[in-house]
Order: C-alpha cells, then structure tokens, then sequence
C-alpha cells in the first residue's frame, strides 16, 4: 500500500482506510470498511461509517494516511490498531536532513524520551533508515460515539512507535501499533515489527 511516497506491507487480514484530503473520498472508504466489519460490531454500515468519520478530521490533521486494525491471532484479545502518519519537518534542511538521519534518529529518541520516561525507547536502524522505537503501556479510550455506548470505554494497551526520518529529507514516517490486551502483546508486537521493517520508497513498478 502506498502512503506519500511510501510502500508498506500492510498485515494479514489488515481492515481499514487511507485517509485523504478529500472528504468525499474518506466517506466512501469509510462506508467500505463499514460495510466489512459492522455485522461483527452489531451496527449498520452507515452507522459505523459515520463513527469512524468522526475520527478522520483529527486522523488527517496529525498526517495519518492509514488507519484501521488487525489480528494478530484467533479472537478479540489478539485485536491491534494500526496507523501511519507521514508529516513534513517544519523548516526542513532537506540536504542536511538526508545525511544526518542517524543523528536526527537519536535527537528523536531524546525529546520522546523527555515526554515518555517509563517507555522503553532505542534508536534502531530499519531496511528504510534509521529511526526511533519505542513500546508503553498506557490506556485507550474509545468515544462513546464510536462505541455506540453512553459513555466511553476505557482499555489496557501496549503500543509501540516507530519514528522514521525519510530518505528524502522532507518528510517523517510515524507508525503507530496498539494491542488491546497483554495476552496478544507478544503477537502484535512481531506484526507491528514486520510492517515497520516492510516500509520502503515507493517507485513507478510498485
């Protein structure tokens, strides 16, 4: 799947949508993965759609291109949520952005270490590049518009982050993977992996 110059290899079973600049366009994709998966949520397709519409004008104003989830394994506990923001370095220096992404890595890796202290966050090196990971713990609130509930649902998870300095300089690729529960961590986890280490520039025969 392409996301802004992008390639990447999306998991198995992988239910979801890009999100683009067009609204138009997001309400159409959002009305395909409702009519996939609102039987499973006991809602209608147009209900979910609008639901998950509620969510793309936050989704598009942080960058994300993808959203949606996935399952790691057999039943809800192996359940993960998956998104991809790709955003353009404000001021950018292209030229000296693409050949100092190693040093653009580890000056990542301080400010999350500065705003997440108990994660568990290193700077790594990707088939794309160097980059930044780092897994929490944390909670995940579901409004209750989405949930169709009166109130929001409040979950467990372990999620981890990649922040990965593009090749071209100008852009930063944002990968983000959440497990809904400690018994599918490990898996998803490993999906998350895969994915992260999948993304590659996009070109014309892809």
């Amino acid at each position: 799947m392409g996301a802004t110059g992008l390639q990447i290899d999306l998991p198995p079973g992988f239910t979801g949508m890009p999100v683009t600049g067009d609204d138009t366009t997001n309400a159409r994709f959002a009305l395909g993965v409702g009519e996939k998966v609102a039987a499973h949520a006991g809602r209608s397709a147009e209900d979910f759609a609008a639901a998950l519409l509620t969510l793309t004008s936050g989704l598009k104003a942080n960058g994300v291109r993808v959203f949606g989830k996935f399952a790691a394994g057999d039943g809800p506990e192996y359940l993960a949520t998956l998104s991809l923001a790709v955003v353009r370095w404000p001021d950018a220096d292209p030229e000296m952005l693409t050949v100092r992404r190693t040093a653009v890595a580890e000056a990542l890796l301080d400010v999350y270490r500065k705003k997440h202290p108990r994660a568990d966050a290193r700077a790594i090196r990707l088939p794309i590049g160097p980059a930044m990971a780092a897994v929490e713990a944390g909670e995940y609130r579901l409004p209750p518009e989405f949930a169709g509930r009166p109130a929001e649902i409040v979950r467990a998870q372990a999620e981890v982050e990649y922040q990965i300095p593009l090749p071209d300089g100008e852009f930063l690729a944002v990968l983000v993977v959440a497990a809904e529960s400690e018994t599918g961590w490990p898996a998803v986890a490993e999906a998350a992996s895969r994915v992260a280490h999948s993304l590659r520039p996009a070109t014309t025969e892809e």
